[in-house]
C-alpha cells in the first residue's frame, strides 16, 4: 500500500514554500513498492513480483486540530510462482498465486510549522484482500479424481475484508514530488515509493 503525497494549505491548496506537507484540497497519486511480509517466499523454483502498490488521496478535511484528514483509496497486487518437476514421475507442476488488495483508507496528517515539506500521519484501511490460486502440470491424470493427490491440486484460498492501521511520512524534494514510507498493513511488512501532487 502506498500513501498519499500532499502539499497545501486549505486556502493555499496549489502550495508553496510555507505551506504544510499536507493540506485541505491536496490530491496525490502515489506509486510504490511493498518489502517484506507473510507473502515472501525464497529458495528453488520460487520466483515472485514485487507487491505493487497505488493509491489516491485527498486532502478533504482541513483544520481538523493540528492537522488534515485524507480520504482516498489503495489497489495492490503481489504474484508468486513455484515451478518444479516431480523427481520420480518426471512432470512438471507450477503453481501460481495471485494477492489483490483493494482499499478504502483515511489517514491524519500532522501539520509541522517548521518543516514544511515534512508530512507524517497516521491511518486506517478497510480493505478486501482477494486471493487466488492455480496449478497447472504435463501429469495427464492432473484433473482426474482418481488422481490421489486430486483434492490438492484443486486447493483453493478464501479471500476476506479486514482493517488494518499504518503509520507512515513523506518528505517533498519539490513542490510536486514526494518521497514517501509505509509501515503496517497489507501483504508487506513497509513500502516505499514516490508521489504526485496536482
Amino acid at each position: 500500500m502506498i500513501s498519499p503525497m500532499a502539499y497545501s494549505q486549505s486556502e493555499t491548496p496549489s502550495g508553496g514554500d510555507n505551506s504544510p506537507g499536507f493540506g485541505k484540497g491536496t490530491n496525490l497519486l502515489s506509486i510504490g513498492l511493498g518489502l517484506g511480509g507473510s507473502y515472501t517466499y525464497f529458495g528453488d523454483g520460487y520466483t515472485s513480483t514485487p507487491n505493487f502498490v497505488l493509491t489516491y488521496d485527498n486532502g478533504t478535511f482541513g483544520n481538523v486540530g493540528p492537522g488534515t484528514i485524507s480520504l482516498g483509496a489503495l489497489v495492490a497486487y503481489k504474484g508468486i510462482s513455484y515451478d518444479y518437476t516431480d523427481f520420480h514421475s518426471g512432470y512438471y507442476y507450477d503453481q501460481k498465486w495471485n494477492y489483490v488488495i483493494l482499499g478504502f483508507r483515511s489517514a491524519y496528517h500532522f501539520a509541522i510549522p517548521t518543516m514544511h515539506r515534512f508530512d507524517p500521519y497516521v491511518g486506517v484501511m478497510l480493505a478486501y484482500y482477494d486471493i487466488s490460486y492455480r496449478e497447472t502440470s504435463s501429469d495427464p491424470e492432473f484433473n482426474v479424481p482418481g488422481n490421489p493427490y486430486y483434492t490438492y491440486y484443486v486447493n483453493n484460498y478464501s479471500s476476506y475484508m479486514a482493517f488494518s492501521l499504518y503509520i507512515g511520512a513523506r518528505y517533498f524534494v519539490t513542490n510536486k514530488i514526494g518521497l514517501w514510507l509505509e509501515l503496517g498493513y497489507g501483504y508487506s511488512d513497509a513500502a516505499i515509493g514516490v508521489s504526485f501532487k496536482f
